[in-house]
């Protein structure tokens, strides 16, 4: 009897432990209903670059702009040093300096292994909570007044390999982006801290445009 009740006593205190370990999903599926009322996003940021090999990080201000559904431009530096580009059906890594553009369909982004090239392409990071669910493994949820934070790790095993974790910051009360980093496993790192967040006001077609005159195009292996 008395080792038939350790027994019993020590499953339910594992189950106990199991439960509290278990992330409150809760936050995330809010934050996620949120985007649905997302239109246009406008944002300031700065990004932080840490290398193991580096004893100084890099820092670059940069900006993004977003319109539903599809329309994406991400650029970093003064003047941009990198553009990233959402037009059509194609995705364009763009460096000004060189002239240059590496052309992906959108659809191979969704590859397994595509998801380690620019992180920042994939955005929003998911259509629903489900979608969410599909692409992340939540590691840990914690809620400070209205700021939540995120540690994932991507499902894709190509992705997963090459990272640590996956860091994103978020206003509960708005759904914005606060900050988001991502980790790599050599310990190297790029973190984005937003400012000036402007949400569903006007922006310009034309923002989402790029004159590709005398670039050299090419499409991305």
């Amino acid at each position: 009897m008395f080792t038939r009740s350790l027994f019993l006593s020590l499953m339910l205190f594992a189950g106990h432990a199991v439960a509290a370990d278990t992330p409150d999903l809760a936050p995330i599926k809010r934050w996620l209903a949120k985007q649905d009322e997302l239109r246009t996003l406008q944002a300031d940021f700065a990004q932080t670059r840490s290398y193991k090999n580096l004893r100084d990080p890099l820092a670059a201000p940069g900006h993004i702009w977003y319109s539903a559904p599809g329309s994406f431009r991400w650029e970093v530096g003064d003047p941009a040093k990198t553009v990233v580009l959402r037009k059509a059906e194609n995705y364009y890594v763009i460096t000004p300096a060189k002239k240059r553009a590496e052309r992906t369909p959108s659809a191979a982004l969704g590859q397994p292994g595509n998801a380690r090239r620019m992180p920042m392409m994939d955005f929003p990071f998911a259509k629903n909570f489900e979608d969410f669910n599909r692409k992340f493994e939540t590691l840990a949820v914690a809620t400070t007044g209205k700021r939540c934070h995120l540690e994932l790790l991507p499902r894709d095993p190509q992705a997963k390999n090459a990272l640590s974790a996956i860091r994103i910051d978020f206003d509960t009360e708005t759904g914005h982006l606060i900050a988001f980093e991502f980790v790599t496993k050599d310990g190297s790192s790029m973190r984005n801290e937003f400012s000036n967040v402007r949400i569903n006001q006007k922006i310009d077609a034309l923002q989402f445009d790029y004159d590709f005159t005398g670039y050299e195009v090419i499409d991305a292996k």
